[in-house]
C-alpha cells in the first residue's frame, strides 16, 4: 500500500507540474500576441515602403469596419483584417467611414487610410489653407492701422 500511495503521489505531481507547464506556456504565447497588437495598433506601418502600389477603393454606403477590413485585405492595401479593425475602432475616425471611391496607397499607414475615408485629411487640408491665407478684407484692414502708425511717429520725430 506504500508503493501504492508513493505512486499516486507522484503522478498527482506530474499532472500539477505538467497543468502548471502548460498554463505558463500559454500565458507566455498570448502575452507576446497581445503584447505585438497593441504594438501595431499604436505603431502603424504601411504594407509598402516607398511610393507602394496606388489602389482605387470604394466603401459603399453602410459598409461596416468588417466589411472595410475584408475588402481592403483582398486588394492588399493591409496584411491583417482583425489589427485594422481594432487601429479603426481606436482611431479618432471611428465609425466615421463615408461612402466613396479613394485612390488609396499601399506605402499609407491604416490610420492614413482612414482619415481620407472619413473626409479628415481633406478637410484639414482646406482648414490650413483658409489659415494660412488672409482674407480679403484683413488685408485691407491690416495695413491701414499700420500706416497710420508709422506715419504718426514720422511727425514726432520731424516735430
Amino acid at each position: 500500500m506504500t508503493f501504492r500511495k508513493f505512486l499516486m503521489g507522484l503522478l498527482d505531481a506530474s499532472v500539477k507540474i505538467a497543468f502548471v507547464v502548460v498554463v505558463v506556456m500559454l500565458i507566455s504565447k498570448y502575452s507576446k500576441i497581445a503584447y505585438d497588437y497593441g504594438y501595431h495598433i499604436f505603431n502603424q506601418s504601411a504594407v509598402s515602403s516607398g511610393t507602394g502600389r496606388s489602389v482605387t477603393f470604394t466603401v459603399r454606403d453602410g459598409d461596416s469596419a468588417d466589411t472595410i477590413a475584408d475588402n481592403m485585405a483582398g486588394v492588399g492595401l493591409i496584411t491583417d483584417k482583425r489589427l485594422f479593425k481594432l487601429q479603426e475602432r481606436f482611431s479618432e475616425y471611428h465609425g466615421m467611414e463615408k461612402a466613396g471611391t479613394y485612390e488609396l496607397s499601399t506605402a499609407m499607414t491604416p490610420e492614413e487610410m482612414l482619415a481620407i475615408m472619413a473626409g479628415g485629411d481633406e478637410e484639414s487640408e482646406g482648414a490650413d489653407d483658409k489659415a494660412s491665407e488672409p482674407d480679403s478684407n484683413e488685408e485691407q484692414d491690416q495695413p491701414m492701422p499700420i500706416e497710420e502708425e508709422d506715419a504718426g511717429e514720422e511727425e514726432t520725430d520731424g516735430d
